[in-house]
């Protein structure tokens, strides 16, 4: 019987000053997943015994090119428990990845920040030779992990959908439902702050 192996990551819920949280859609260069929306997301360093906090912010920076101040990128909470995903095998590259890396999904330490809306100018996906990403913007997280749904009730009612879609990486949609519902009351009490 084999058991269930979690490659340790942290996660950014970066929120804005309307709770819109930042998406950002995967490179092409991406293995899997290709086109799909995520958050910045990334492994943690156990190496050099790298710290959560810190490894979030470098993720930061090295996927969306932010790093932390004090009227910019605001550091709000940590989710107290990390949240898990499995990964998808759909074909033999999937497959191989987890073989590789010897493990079959992530565990990650999510972190939640605050940017002001109109700072996602300062995102800079070209930080790094290889981006994670093709583009990023501000989307409502509850809209975010239903288009789904609303498409096939649009399609029910016969009305006209938006093919521009902002899909969730698909095997990550089950752990953003959690943390949509760990991180709501903190952003809501956040915003009625300011």
């Amino acid at each position: 019987m084999s058991s269930i192996k979690y490659r340790s990551c942290v996660g950014a819920l970066i929120f804005n000053d309307q709770g819109q949280v930042l998406i950002c859609k995967r490179a092409s260069k991406k293995k899997t997943a290709v086109g799909k929306w995520q958050f910045p997301q990334g492994g943690v360093e156990a190496g050099r015994d790298e710290d959560y906090y810190v490894a979030v912010l470098r993720e930061i920076k090295e996927e969306v090119g932010l790093e932390i101040s004090d009227d910019k990128l605001i550091f709000v909470a940590k989710i107290e428990e990390p949240l898990s995903y499995l990964y998808q095998y759909k074909n033999s590259i999937t497959k191989a990845i987890g073989k590789v890396f010897n493990h079959n999904g992530q565990m990650i330490h999510w972190h939640l920040f605050f940017l002001p809306k109109d700072s996602i100018s300062l995102i800079d996906l070209g930080f790094e030779e290889k981006p994670e990403f093709d583009e990023c913007k501000w989307y409502n997280f509850n809209d975010f992990l239903n288009q789904e749904e609303q498409q096939q009730q649009q399609q029910q009612q016969q009305q006209p959908n938006n093919n521009n879609q902002t899909l969730p990486v698909p095997f990550k949609k089950e752990m953003y439902k959690q943390l949509l519902n760990l991180s709501k009351p903190i952003i809501d009490q956040y915003l009625q702050q300011l």
